[in-house]
């Protein structure tokens, strides 16, 4: 029977069919189209079950040769979205990876449309912390870090299939992610932003000069996954460059407040003593910056041109707090002391009861599926937002005003012309403005962080700041 035959079979009103006694339910139209694929391309498919979660993908059995294959297809994040590396070269990286001895799962196919990556599905869990038993979560940890110092030390030559440019000098080293990310951010932004130029100028300013080795790295670090007391494989490449293997460890900060990593001066440590390059605290606060600030480049654009697949609460949630934690690293770089801004106060614009009932109307909706419930829930955290904005959003933004009056000399009429005039300001402030700006942003960013209180799955980065590493 063939695929276009199978999907036939199905309820038009559901898109379900059964295999043996598990249901399959295509509910969209990338459900169907990824269905499609794997059964004209893989075997019979068995199952397929869409991630209730801000990224899209699916895990997925198929019938192959007599036996069945687990899948996880990491579909796309939104026609609107650009990586630093698309899907063709996160195939390359899984290739050369597995060509390595560098555990990885196997990349069976691409998918064009949804543009997804099709990996066999390899046996383990993410969270370390989940781990009970001390020594094994240390033993996981450390073999994680063993196995990043080994790919550390491959020689460039072995991605050559990635396609990237090998950097020379330091500035190439230590800022060709950066670089790249900040010239996708020029293409979609479309308005003026001066938080992410001042986080451009900064970083360009600051290059660790004596940082001239590349290694190939994954700046989106501490991904792996791990069963018992090994580590089953390293995941999630789309962030990867030829960098400073410093740049990796700094990535580890920002995994860690998801899926916790434990003492990461310790597993510093541990990379110093198997890899023998030395890992000072000020390089690590300087690539903390750096790739917060990719994550800055990668997702502001998206505040203001969404897709309907996207989680936007999510999105802007990481877009806050990868900022803040951005000016915080700079703060610790630059040793500036910084201080809280006010609370927002309530300043109400009228029936704002129709606010709270329309959050309290979209949580009471029906969510008879994961991701059914996934939508419901993140339609609720949006209407949430929207409501925090009427209620605080006046004080917000006479606090944004004054700040700028008091840093540019004048005061704008309103955030565009803030943004605006800001803007200009940062293009052309040198270094001796730093520390203001670094404060200026960071309190900015507070108050957006305040505005983000409980909208969404996401929003447990409220308030959350990264593992502070001491001096090393």
């Amino acid at each position: 029977m063939g695929v276009l035959d199978r999907i036939g079979q199905l309820e038009v009103s559901k898109w379900s069919m059964t295999v043996g006694d598990s249901p399959i339910v295509l509910a969209s139209a990338m459900d169907r189209k990824v269905f499609a694929w794997l059964d004209a391309n893989l075997g019979k498919v068995l199952r397929l079950t869409p991630h209730a979660r801000w990224r899209t993908g699916w895990d997925a059995e198929v019938e192959r040769g007599g036996e069945v294959v687990a899948l996880y297809i990491r579909g796309p994040r939104g026609d609107n979205y650009v990586s630093p590396i698309d899907m063709q070269q996160e195939a390359a990286i899984h290739r050369a990876f597995l060509a390595s001895g560098i555990p990885a799962p196997k990349v069976l196919g691409l998918i064009d449309d949804p543009c997804s990556l099709v990996l066999e599905r390899i046996p383990g869990t993410i969270n370390t912390a989940t781990i009970d038993d001390a020594d094994d979560r240390r033993q996981v940890r450390e073999e994680f870090v063993e196995i990043i110092a080994r790919l550390h030390r491959l020689p460039l030559e072995s991605f050559a299939d990635v396609g990237l440019e090998i950097p020379v000098g330091a500035d190439a080293v230590s800022r060709g992610l950066y670089a790249a990310s900040e010239a996708i951010f020029d293409r979609l932004i479309g308005r003026p932003w001066p938080l992410m130029r001042f986080v451009a100028g900064w970083l360009r300013r600051n290059v660790p000069l004596d940082r001239t080795r590349a290694a190939f790295i994954n700046a989106d670090a501490g991904q792996f996954m791990f069963e018992g007391n090994s580590v089953t494989g390293l995941i999630d490449f789309e962030m990867s460059a030829f960098g400073d293997p410093a740049a990796e460890l700094a990535g580890m900060r920002l995994r860690d407040t998801s899926e916790p990593l434990g003492d990461l001066a310790a597993l510093y440590d541990h990379y110093e003593q198997v890899s023998g390059d030395r890992i000072p605290k000020r390089l690590i606060e300087y690539h903390t910056a750096g790739y917060c600030g990719v994550n800055g480049f990668m997702l502001w654009p998206l505040a203001f041109t969404s897709t309907p697949e996207q989680d936007y609460t999510a999105y802007l949630n990481f877009a806050v707090a990868t900022s803040r934690w951005c000016v915080t690293a700079m703060a610790a770089h630059d040793g500036v002391q910084l201080s809280e801004p006010h609370t927002p106060e309530s300043r109400a614009m009228g029936f704002d009861q129709a606010g709270h009932h329309l959050v309290r109307q979209i949580a009471a909706m029906a969510g008879p599926d994961p991701a059914t419930a996934y939508a419901r829930d993140s339609a609720a955290a949006l209407a949430n937002y929207q409501q925090r904005w009427l209620t605080y959003g006046a004080d917000v933004l006479a606090a944004d005003l004054a700040d700028t009056e008091a840093l540019i000399g004048s005061r704008p009429s309103g955030q565009a012309d803030m943004m605006e005039r800001l803007e200009a300001f940062v293009l052309q402030a040198g270094e001796e403005y730093d520390a203001r700006l670094i404060q200026h942003f960071h309190k900015w960013l507070r108050r957006q962080d305040f505005l983000l209180t409980g909208c969404g799955i996401a929003s447990y980065n409220v308030g959350l700041d990264l593992q502070v590493i001491p001096e090393r």
